[in-house]
């Protein structure tokens, strides 16, 4: 930005020309102190725009340490056209669009010389603005700025060129309106007009401001005017404007943002990344796809250095964000469309949608079906809160979208909760206000698309004992006709039961159901490392390490576990560990012996073997079993490893009552998954609920309920 070089010798030159009535100034400018003005406009551009607020901090923040580079789309998302049934199918069409980089896009002041800029509540718009007048005082753009709050050039009730004027009343210039007229013409200015949204509709208030504003960007051509407001409320009436939208943040931005705001503490910053990369926040990382939702993230880390545990508490404060606050905090007030529609009862007709949507797996909802959930949700309303005049549906979906963004429009005409988590919220809330936990349960208890809705649930309930009664029932439903599979988990609760330990009763009861189901290398039970640790619950680190070595098929290695092992677990666990472990490498070696690489491992096999020999030496009738047993060499055939097996299993069925061969069939393997996941379930669920009997739960797990 240059004064000197864009306005003191070019306009002076104007004023020239000028009619003699004019001429009585052209000394006062002459004389004009052209530098120390460009200095003071840019400190008052500093001023005013190089800082921020956000939602939660009561100072201010320096808007260049925080800001981070934004991306614009070259079509806003109402005016695509996407058939519903296929973006169902594949919603990955809708990234299919240009993203621009947002200063780039202003550079190009002959290409986008008219921009109206569209986004969602806590975009990022008014920020964006922001900084490309810091960009243009700084000489990033050759043009001086003036930034416009339309909201406070309305509240100010002053025409459009007196309100500009006030913006160079700190430079003391003679006449100022010579001055942004000649700015204007000429256009070496960049004029940011920010927040239609945020003009009041009463009076036509809006209405007579969109018309100034179509007024001016034809009557000064050659200036480049950009134009902020939310989506839904516009009527996109700027003919003359480029329409384009506030693209949400990448993976590459959201990161980008979380350095910079822990800048100051590299420590914080890395945690933030780690915790938040984790696939169980993924549902974080989606809400943190705008600037508003991802500050209230940092936040909450910031004073706590970790998410918590109950997610529903960082979902309620940012849907109360956009319900209220946002707005409230820069003193903006809307009108209502529906102004009997309480914040209370929005929530209620979100949960209504979210609930019914969600049921037929409807994350893209179609305008008019969202309609007609909305008109069937007012027609439920009492009297009181019903309004005299008849109800017009779109303007109220509309009015939602715009003032609080909760539904968004994704494609022309096709709608959906503004974060997939929304809906998940909504539809607990929904579950939880209306008590249909029990149809939850019994309907959706095996459809993993429901697994978030069950945690939200159960972190929303005062008191959730009959909300774990219900699931116990159910969950035992999955296998109770299955016969050998009974027989299976009678028999694991009755090794459990017989363990001397303080270890919870269903850590020990997973550990030989895992155990004993593992021995059989051809059943094709393919259950989820981390499912087998978290049912674990707090086994020794030492057991959980080994079964990660089994599982990753190294189980030989297993044997620098003895020693550790010694010293952590229950003797009687000890002890049926090492003859488990046996057997499954002995099982690999049949397999797999005439593998070079695997004879070269029977050597660490005797070690291993002879070692768990010397442990076992307190149990006289199981270490004179073992010591009969003759151990295959590395030129043993299968059938000298087969005979192993067989003495080895049979050792262990008499003297432990365990390595018994299950064979069950495929349609058996699939229900113990089932049941176990929905166990895992029950289990996460239980670490979010407020219950009386905690404990009493976990031991219930896995037993035949009445």
């Amino acid at each position: 930005m240059d004064f000197n070089g864009l306005l003191a010798v070019p306009l002076v030159d104007t004023l020239k020309a000028l009619p003699d009535s004019t001429k009585a100034i052209l000394d006062k400018w002459n004389r004009f102190n052209w530098k120390e003005a460009q200095t003071q406009y840019k400190s008052r551009m500093q001023t005013l725009y190089g800082t921020t607020r956000i939602l939660g901090k009561p100072d201010p923040v320096q808007l260049e340490g925080i800001f981070t580079y934004v991306h614009i789309l070259d079509k806003p998302s109402a005016y695509r056209r996407f058939d519903i049934f296929s973006l169902r199918e594949d919603p990955a069409k809708l990234q299919d669009c240009e993203r621009l980089h947002g200063l780039d896009v202003v550079k190009d002041g002959i290409k986008h010389n008219r921009l109206f800029i569209l986004g969602k509540p806590g975009a990022g718009k008014t920020t964006f603005l922001k900084y490309i007048t810091l960009q243009a005082i700084k000489g990033e753009l050759q043009k001086i700025p003036i930034f416009v709050s339309l909201k406070e050039w309305a509240d100010s009730g002053l025409e459009l060129m007196a309100f500009l004027e006030q913006q160079f009343d700190i430079c003391q210039f003679p006449d100022a309106k010579y001055c942004i007229e000649f700015l204007l013409q000429t256009g070496n200015a960049i004029v940011l007009f920010d927040g239609l949204d945020e003009v009041q509709q009463a009076e036509n208030q809006r209405q007579k401001m969109t018309l100034t504003l179509q007024n001016f960007s034809r009557k000064y051509l050659s200036t480049q005017c950009l134009i902020t407001c939310r989506i839904a409320a516009t009527d996109y009436s700027f003919d003359q404007f480029t329409y384009m939208e506030m693209a949400d943040f990448s993976d590459e931005q959201m990161e980008t943002f979380v350095k910079n705001w822990f800048r100051q503490d590299e420590e914080k910053q890395k945690l933030f990344l780690e915790d938040f990369n984790k696939d169980e926040h993924r549902n974080l990382r989606e809400m943190g796809n705008t600037p508003l939702l991802l500050s209230l993230l940092c936040l909450n880390f910031e004073e706590t250095m970790q998410f918590p545990l109950r997610r529903v508490e960082i979902y309620e404060e940012a849907i109360d964000a956009l319900l209220k606050k946002w707005d409230s905090s820069r003193s903006i007030r809307r009108e209502e469309v529906y102004h009997k529609l309480s914040l209370g009862r929005k929530r209620q007709l979100f949960s209504r949608v979210a609930a019914y949507t969600f049921t037929d797996n409807e994350y893209f909802i179609e305008q008019h079906k969202l309609e007609k959930h909305i008109v069937t949700y007012l027609n439920t309303l009492p009297t009181t809160d019903k309004a005299e005049e008849e109800v017009d549906s779109c303007q109220i979906l509309k009015s939602i979208e715009e003032r609080h963004g909760i539904f968004v429009e994704r494609a022309r005409q096709v709608y959906s909760f503004s974060h997939l988590t929304f809906q998940e919220y909504f539809t607990a809330k929904y579950t939880v206000d209306n008590t249909r936990y029990k149809q939850l349960i019994q309907e959706h208890l095996l459809d993993n698309r429901y697994r978030e809705v069950f945690l939200l649930t159960a972190s929303m309930l005062d008191e959730a004992d009959e909300f774990f009664e219900l699931f116990l029932q159910e969950n035992w439903k999955i296998i109770s006709k299955q016969e050998k599979l009974v027989k299976l988990l009678k028999w694991a609760n009755g090794k459990a039961l017989s363990v001397e330990t303080e270890k919870n009763i269903s850590s020990v009861y997973f550990f030989y159901i895992f155990l004993d189901l593992d021995l059989d290398l051809d059943l094709d039970l393919d259950l989820d490392l981390d499912l087998v640790l978290v049912l674990a619950l707090d086994l020794a680190h030492a057991l959980a390490h080994a079964l990660a070595l089994a599982h990753a098929h190294a189980r030989a290695r297993a044997r620098a576990l003895t020693l550790t092992l010694d010293q952590i677990l229950p003797n009687q666990l000890k002890i049926d560990y090492l003859l488990f472990m046996c057997l499954l490498i002995g099982k690999i070696f049949f397999s797999r012996c005439k593998n070079k690489q695997t004879k070269d491992q029977i050597p660490k096999f005797y070690i291993f073997f002879n070692k768990s020999l010397e442990v076992l030496e307190g149990e006289e009738s199981l270490h004179q079993s073992l010591k009969n047993i003759i151990l295959p060499t590395e030129n043993s055939n299968q059938e000298a490893w087969k005979s192993f097996i067989q003495q080895l299993t049979q050792i262990m069925q008499q003297e432990r009552n365990i390595g018994h061969e299950w064979n069950f069939s495929k349609e058996e393997v699939k229900c113990l998954k089932n049941y176990f996941q929905a166990n895992k379930l029950l289990l996460d669920c239980l670490k979010l609920a407020t219950v009386s009997d905690r404990k009493g739960i976990e031991d219930r797990l896995f037993l035949p309920v009445a």
